[in-house]
């Protein structure tokens, strides 16, 4: 039998785990990654979000220690966007709950990175695979903007890019913001960043609000949350503590249970062919007082990236969960 060629990635994240106030996806997006049998983890690279980088990457080794896959490297990246500063809106969180540990024990801060860079671990990983490496960007992409800009080489090398990020307004509801009316928080938190990304000339996979969102039936409901066997597995019980942690205290009350916005970006980087997708041309504006972030399409331009523009969210949401837990 031909064996199954697995798809490099480097999960390029901002998890938090048991701390009020942000959100189950990246950490279920971890889960995802370290178990979808077709998917190899190279590393995480934490960046600014749900939490500072430095206590992301504590978070996230605890989610590795609880898949037994702690030999898996995690490296802590950017904790301001790349002007320097951090949005107001962080800077109060951090100084609340989000900056420090929560409900659920985590690994010294010594013992949960590999005392690399992010951005460096970046460029060394990617250009010790050419042409196999995914980065699947489910946060801000200062990480890999400034990766891009220290070795020019790797966009290159890079087989491709897919982020969890921006909303075009297809979605009448839900597609057109989530943190201003028309700009999606990770490409609202650094659009600088995400500017050069999108210019880079990398193969980039778009994977939106327009999608990530009820109306598609992306939703964990709070009872199959519920059911999980905690007992069964660290994973299990890890998996049934931030889903918990997150509809206890919501970030965002579109539904009733945990939109998987992230863990559809890895979903679709094991499976490329998982929902439909269009060329399109976009673009960040990255000056606009009122439309800071914003992803906007253009006009008369060559396609810059694949849009997912269409899932079957219950699938999908299904299949997770079923990949998580096996």
């Amino acid at each position: 039998m031909t064996a199954v060629v697995k798809r490099k990635i480097i999960l390029d994240t901002d998890p938090a785990i048991g701390i009020p106030g942000t959100d189950a996806d990246d950490p279920l997006a971890i889960m995802l990654a370290v178990k979808d049998p077709r998917l190899e983890l190279l590393g995480i690279t934490t960046i600014f979000g749900n939490c500072p980088p430095d206590l992301g990457a504590r978070c996230a080794a605890q989610v590795l220690a609880s898949a037994g896959r702690s030999d898996i490297p995690v490296a802590i990246g950017m904790a301001t966007r790349m002007g320097g500063d951090l949005p107001a809106l962080l800077q109060t969180a951090y100084a609340g709950a989000r900056g420090k540990p929560g409900s659920i024990p985590l690994p010294a801060l010594e013992n949960a990175h590999n005392h690399q860079h992010a951005i460096d671990f970046i460029i060394e990983t990617v250009l010790a695979h050419p042409g196999e490496v995914t980065i699947v960007a489910i946060g801000a992409q200062t990480n890999i903007a400034l990766a891009m800009i220290k070795e020019p080489k790797i966009c290159a090398a890079l087989h491709s890019i897919v982020f969890m990020g921006g909303a075009l307004g297809f979605n009448a509801e839900h597609g057109r913001g989530n943190i201003t009316p028309v700009a999606e928080c990770n490409i609202w938190f650094d659009p600088q960043a995400a500017d050069i990304v999108f210019r880079s000339g990398v193969r980039l996979t778009m994977v939106s609000l327009d999608v990530t969102n009820p109306s598609t039936g992306l939703v964990l409901a709070k009872e199959p949350v519920e059911n999980v066997d905690a007992a069964s597995s660290p994973l299990a019980a890890m998996f049934k503590q931030v889903c918990a942690t997150f509809l206890d205290a919501p970030m965002f009350e579109w539904s009733e249970g945990c939109v998987l916005y992230d863990p559809l970006a890895v979903a679709v980087a094991a499976d490329p062919a998982l929902g439909t997708f269009v060329p399109m041309a976009i673009g960040v504006e990255t000056c606009g007082t009122l439309t800071l972030g914003q992803t906007v399409p253009l006009r008369d331009q060559p396609a810059n990236m694949l849009v997912c523009t269409a899932i079957d969210g219950n699938a999908v949401v299904r299949n997770i969960v079923a990949t998580i837990l096996a």
